[in-house]
């Protein structure tokens, strides 16, 4: 085999080995991070098509730009009346910032973590500024009480709520959502699912 013919084996191989691990594809869904040696370098990729990378130097990190879902753990907690109760919670959130949300929780599993921390913390401080009726409720309708139990009715049961769930759920929001940018999480929606 002549020189020129190894030569171009060579070449051949070089560009078979290094073009793919050079180039790397975002779809729609995706955003990604780059990291060189473990540090990341430039700015998110967050359009989809192909993109540049060193070869072996250089590695991608991708995350999803779609909405999540967090479902936290059924906790017992006090409310401002002494009353214990079991909250069951679940939030949507995206990842806002890229390269601040690989730099501090690094993959949805640590920002899973990250988020049980600060979802159940800013509930249980929310649950604790409100009576068990507050929680409970939502409106102010009125009861239809058969008279065999009118009796057995606490009249706490029959106060005027001011704020109702729906104001326990946008006070955990707000709190939260003071903390998540931190994290690069934009924090969308909480609800609760079951307050026993």
């Amino acid at each position: 085999m002549s020189r020129n013919g190894v030569i171009l084996i060579v070449l051949a191989l070089l560009v078979f080995f290094l073009v793919p691990s050079a180039f790397f594809t975002l779809d729609e869904t995706e955003q990604a991070i780059i990291t060189q040696f473990g540090k990341p370098v430039g700015g998110a990729r967050s359009t989809p098509g192909l993109h540049f990378k060193v070869p072996f130097v250089q590695q991608v990190h991708r995350f999803d730009k779609r909405w999540m879902a967090w479902d936290g753990d059924a906790n017992q907690i006090t409310t401002k009346d002494k009353k214990f109760i079991w909250v069951d919670a679940y939030a949507r959130w995206r990842i806002a910032d890229p390269l601040k949300y690989f730099q501090s929780v690094r993959d949805e599993r640590g920002a899973q973590s990250r988020l049980d921390d600060i979802i159940d913390g800013e509930t249980r401080n929310a649950v604790a500024i409100f009576d068990l009726i507050e929680i409970v409720r939502s409106s102010n309708r009125q009861f239809e009480i058969p008279e065999e139990l009118v009796e057995f009715m606490a009249p706490e049961a029959l106060a005027e709520i001011t704020g109702g769930r729906d104001e326990l759920t946008r006070t955990v929001l707000a709190q939260a959502s003071k903390v998540t940018p931190n994290f690069g999480i934009e924090l969308v929606d909480v609800q609760f699912k079951r307050i026993n």
